[in-house]
C-alpha cells in the first residue's frame, strides 16, 4: 500500500467531504479577492452562493467528524475558513465566534485571528494570501 492509499485510509470520508470544503473554500477566495479589486465587481450572485456552499460543506463536515475523529488540524482549519469567509463578508460577530472554536485546538492562533477581524472591523482589508498566513506559525 502506497503513502497516498494510506493518508485516504486514514481521512477517509463519505464523499471527500475535506477535498470539496477546501476546493470551495479556495473558490470563496478567489471571488472575495476579485471582489476586492475591482469596484464594479460583476458576480456578486456567484459569490453569495459559493459563500453559501461553502458555508454548508464546512458546517457539515464539522457536524459529521469533529469529536469523533482525531482531525485537530483539518478541524482548526475549517473553523479558521469560517471566520476568514464570515470576517471578508462583513459577519465580524460570526467570525469571531469562531475563534473560539479554534481557540480549542490552539489558542494562539485564535489570537491572530482575532486580532485580524478586530482590524477588519476597524477598516482594514485583507487579501486570501495575507488571510491564509494567519494560524500557520
Amino acid at each position: 500500500m502506497n503513502i497516498k492509499d494510506k493518508w485516504s485510509k486514514i481521512f477517509h470520508t463519505v464523499d471527500g467531504e475535506i477535498q470539496n470544503a477546501y476546493q470551495t473554500y479556495d473558490k470563496v477566495s478567489d471571488l472575495l479577492d476579485a471582489r476586492d479589486r475591482r469596484p464594479d465587481f460583476s458576480r456578486q450572485k456567484e459569490l453569495d452562493d459559493m459563500v453559501a456552499e461553502t458555508e454548508k460543506l464546512i458546517t457539515e463536515l464539522l457536524n459529521n467528524y469533529e469529536g469523533k475523529k482525531n482531525w485537530p488540524g483539518v478541524f482548526r482549519e475549517m473553523h479558521m475558513n469560517l471566520a476568514r469567509i464570515w470576517m471578508r463578508t462583513g459577519r465580524h460577530e460570526d467570525a469571531m465566534k469562531q475563534c473560539d472554536k479554534v481557540a480549542e485546538y490552539n489558542p494562539v492562533d485564535a489570537d491572530e485571528l482575532r486580532e485580524v477581524i478586530q482590524e477588519a472591523i476597524s477598516g482594514k482589508t485583507h487579501g486570501s494570501a495575507q488571510l491564509d498566513e494567519v494560524g500557520i506559525g
